[in-house]
């Protein structure tokens, strides 16, 4: 690959690895938090769970608490693949902490906008035609399967408005620069923020669907 931004550096090839984290994360955690919600909808559980002296907002947190090891389990894989295919040149990296982090937050993101779209599905076909259309149609538009130095800048500017986008700037800043500069790590701590961000609304968005959906 051509040294584009002029850093004199070659890209990391588990920049790549990386790359395609955010589809592994969106696409198995919609089907993993789709599944389980819908269970959770069966029967009399919902009157139960309404009748329990647990508030629906204790209950909200307690479900995302849950699904945290869920999701803590998952990034721990992503990061065993990433140490076991890369070794050394991983785990020198002077932005070990920065890859991990981002990763860690994007994990997150992916966690809790899964979380949300549990909340609506109501049968796996349903779960099946959302899930795909999010993961992949975030993937394509945000610089997962087509590298952003080739992507129109029109859809890069509408793909701002979704997290992936970050992630996938941070990802690539990382693996631009062998020794992140001051300016390069305020750009990096930004795109993660933003990250952090978007999961933080997205947990608010799940609080109050589910306290709607009890009082409805």
């Amino acid at each position: 690959m051509l040294d584009l931004e002029g850093n004199g550096v070659s890209e990391p090839e588990y920049i790549y690895y990386f790359r395609y984290m955010p589809y592994l994360f969106l696409a198995v955690l919609c089907y993993v938090m789709g599944y389980v919600l819908m269970a959770f909808k069966k029967g009399d559980i919902p009157k139960r769970m309404q009748a329990s002296a647990v508030s629906s907002r204790r209950q909200s947190m307690e479900g995302l608490l849950a699904m945290l090891v869920i999701g803590g389990g998952l990034w721990g894989i992503g990061m065993l693949g990433a140490f076991v295919m890369y070794g050394k040149k991983f785990l020198s990296s002077s932005s070990l902490g920065y890859y991990m982090l981002n990763s860690l937050v994007m994990m997150a993101v992916a966690l809790s906008l899964s979380y949300l779209i549990g909340l609506f599905v109501k049968n796996s076909n349903m779960l099946s035609g959302i899930a795909n259309i999010l993961s992949l149609g975030m993937c394509f538009l945000c610089g997962v399967f087509v590298p952003m130095n080739v992507m129109d800048r029109k859809v890069l500017k509408v793909s701002q408005f979704l997290p992936v986008y970050w992630y996938e700037t941070v990802n690539e800043t990382l693996g631009s620069y062998s020794r992140l500069t001051e300016e390069a790590a305020v750009s990096v701590w930004k795109g993660i923020g933003l990250e952090a961000m978007f999961a933080a609304a997205f947990v608010c968005m799940i609080l109050a669907v589910t306290k709607y959906q009890r009082q409805k």
